[in-house]
């Protein structure tokens, strides 16, 4: 069972705009996932549908989750829980600007408690998570852990099920790839499984945004597969069924390149299609690069994940 959180079935639609701007010699269809919702928009809210059905289950009162300090399943979490009458609580890596902007502005708003730690300290994030969840019980709350992207096998449902929905949106036979950001592996997991459940060809290529190499998430995106058997989510994935391309990641994870900055400028101005720092810049630009070479004459689909309140943190890049 999941929540419904989603306003509507999120449309398909081909971007012949961006087509001709972009002067592509291919076509691009465009999953637009940024409509998921208003506040809780972008593709993390399909895994929170069954996340927050869990915490409700559990009767839990309290939610923590963990991100970077504009991170969108930080934000959408916050949001969603407070909806749903459940205190956020967000450990966010790094340090806020003077004046919070952006995602942050937005975690503020709805009351979360904001932990910020440092690097070092993220990567024992569980441990954190385990001394602040014995703090927060001792004051006779119910607290319900969500993972760093809310990747793990019962978030991934989310994009398994979303394969079911795109499904009688477009023929996959048309289609040779599918485009997906990946950050933390569990979209692009759900994705892949749903994929391979339907029996399709198209191959699911998720174009890394971290600096953490391709195989720590080949690796992680089998975990999570094979732990949706206990969903009744039974899929074979092979190696070779796995592509994910590092070549666009740009100087950091949420630090975009030079070309990224360029490519959102240019879409915004001459197509009004817009797309964030963090994601869905790189990603598109590694769709252009790769479908250049692999898909010429041919169709290929876009998934757009979200993240456009990135845009308002630091917005002197843009103008």
């Amino acid at each position: 069972m999941k929540l419904n959180l989603i306003n509507r079935v999120t449309p398909i639609d081909r971007l012949e705009s961006v087509e001709r701007s972009l002067n592509l010699p291919f076509e691009v269809l465009c999953k637009h996932d940024e409509l998921t919702g208003f506040m809780t928009s972008g593709n993390k809210i399909r895994k929170l549908e069954y996340l927050l059905k869990t915490a409700q289950e559990e009767n839990a009162d309290t939610v923590f989750t963990c991100g970077g300090i504009q991170s969108n399943h930080c934000r959408a979490t916050a949001v969603a829980a407070r909806s749903l009458g459940m205190k956020p609580v967000v450990f966010l890596r790094g340090q806020p600007n003077q004046m919070p902007q952006g995602n942050l502005l937005l975690d503020m708003l709805v009351g979360s408690d904001i932990y910020y730690v440092t690097k070092e300290e993220y990567s024992r994030i569980d441990e954190i998570f385990a001394e602040k969840k014995k703090e927060y019980e001792s004051l006779g709350h119910r607290v319900y852990l969500i993972p760093e992207g809310g990747s793990n096998s019962l978030g991934a449902r989310g994009y398994f099920d979303a394969v079911n929905e795109m499904a009688l949106q477009v023929d996959f036979n048309e289609i040779p790839a599918i485009f997906i950001a990946v950050g933390s592996a569990g979209t692009y997991a759900g994705l892949l499984a749903g994929i391979k459940s339907h029996g399709f060809a198209t191959r699911v290529i998720g174009i890394n945004v971290t600096k953490d190499p391709a195989s720590f998430f080949a690796e992680k995106t089998k975990r999570i597969i094979r732990g949706m058997e206990e969903y009744k989510i039974q899929v074979a994935v092979e190696d070779s069924d796995i592509e994910i391309a590092d070549d666009f990641s740009g100087p950091a994870y949420a630090v975009p390149s030079e070309e990224d900055m360029e490519l959102i400028k240019k879409l915004a101005r001459e197509t009004a299609f817009f797309i964030d720092p963090v994601y869905t810049a790189k990603t598109f630009r590694g769709m252009i690069e790769i479908s250049k070479e692999r898909f010429a004459g041919k169709r290929v689909l876009f998934i757009h994940t979200g993240g456009l309140f990135k845009l308002f943190d630091n917005p002197s890049y843009y103008v």
